[in-house]
């Protein structure tokens, strides 16, 4: 409590008790049942400044800073904040694009050279005539191997296992129970992977079968709800399957 905090609760006890007119009038009649009365009134009050107190000492303002210049306070109790998220993003980070149908990286940072054609647009491994399709989800995906991001480019273009790269999404607070996605290409997991981050750790990871054809895995990340998460794509081998095909982030 600070000492702010503490002067002007006794403030409200002198004024609230020590000038009531009903208690100097208790002192000077001397009379037992306004006395009962005025001791009852005394407590209630005497509570109360401490619930102030207490109050005021539990809680703090999260300070939210807007683009036009206001600012807003909003009281809360610091100790029972385990995440904060926007209404309607689920904790899940609403300007992450986790199935990448805007055609960008909105929301990743990438570092190396081998998501900087990405997102692929279409079916390139089959355009390629790899015999598998890539399996998928609306227009656009992750494929390390590929080399075609918009519509407009050559159908079935390249760029092979040779570039490396790490693609890591921004933070985002976990609140639901599970994570799926559409993971394929390489099968070496030292190599080849997706791993969910929770302050900065790597908890989870995740493989495709050395195939072009993504399919759905789960993460349970019930023990991290409410904790602070990142999704990192490693490409990291210029060999043999040295890719990774990546798509629709779900949170269910």
């Amino acid at each position: 409590m600070t000492d702010t905090t503490g002067q002007y609760a006794l403030w409200i006890f002198y004024h609230a008790v020590g000038s009531s007119p009903h208690i100097i009038y208790t002192v000077e009649r001397g009379t037992s049942n306004m006395f009962k009365r005025s001791k009852r009134s005394f407590l209630s009050i005497f509570f109360v400044v401490l619930f102030f107190i207490a109050v005021t000492h539990a809680s703090a303002d999260v300070v939210i800073f807007l683009k036009n210049g206001e600012v807003v306070k909003v009281p809360v109790n610091k100790e029972d904040i385990i995440g904060i998220s926007f209404e309607g993003s689920g904790g899940t980070g609403a300007s992450i694009a986790w199935d990448f149908e805007s055609g960008t990286l909105a929301g990743w940072e990438k570092k190396g050279v081998s998501f900087d054609n990405q997102p692929t647009y279409g079916d390139n491994p089959t355009a390629r005539n790899r015999g598998e399709a890539s399996g998928h989800a609306g227009n656009y995906w992750i494929g390390t191997f590929e080399n075609r991001p918009t519509s407009k480019d050559n159908a079935g273009a390249i760029q092979g296992d040779g570039p490396k790269g790490v693609l890591t999404s921004e933070p985002f607070v976990i609140e639901k129970q599970t994570i799926t996605f559409l993971i394929g290409g390489g099968c070496d997991i030292n190599a080849e992977r997706a791993e969910l981050l929770i302050n900065g750790e790597t908890v989870l990871k995740a493989t495709g079968k050395c195939k072009e054809t993504m399919e759905r895995q789960t993460w349970d990340v019930s023990p991290y709800v409410g904790q602070t998460a990142q999704i990192r794509l490693v490409d990291a081998s210029s060999g043999g399957w040295g890719h990774i095909n990546f798509d629709d982030v779900r949170f269910e």
